[in-house]
């Protein structure tokens, strides 16, 4: 079996971490004006215990009209028939309360990356300090 290359697993790490930094938060339906610039990932019809929220695992596209908004995207409803299937979906405005979207998080990305420096800052601290001479461990005189 062949062993995975440093550049691939740096990558895969890379993509990773760069995804989890990202995350669905709920905020009210946009002005006309800002709604091309928002990653929708899904609305929440309805208010109070009756609310229904429909969200979507992979957005392929999203379409604001006078009186609805489209969303064609692949259905995030595990134990339902639509579960996994692409779909296009219109959803009246006035039944829309909230809009689902996707943003980065700050404090994710800031530990993530933190992390990535600090590591790469002991890496180089070890490779540079790793031994005095050939053979020899550090802490150990001749």
């Amino acid at each position: 079996m062949r062993k995975p290359s440093a550049a691939s697993a740096a990558i895969v790490t890379a993509s990773f971490l760069l995804s989890s930094c990202y995350s669905v938060m709920v905020q009210p339906v946009p002005d006309p004006d800002s709604r091309a610039d928002m990653d929708i990932r899904g609305v929440v019809l309805g208010e109070g215990p009756d609310r229904e929220t429909f969200e979507f695992s992979e957005v392929v596209d999203t379409r604001w009209t006078e009186s609805a908004l489209v969303i064609t995207g692949v259905v995030n409803a595990p134990g339902k028939a639509e579960h996994g299937q692409t779909s296009t979906v219109s959803f009246p405005l006035e039944d829309v309360s909230d809009v689902l979207v996707r943003k980065m998080d700050g404090t994710r990305a800031s530990i993530i990356v933190a992390g990535v420096i600090m590591s790469a800052a002991a890496a180089i601290t070890f490779a540079i300090t790793g031994k005095s001479k050939d053979g020899v461990p550090i802490g150990r005189a001749r």
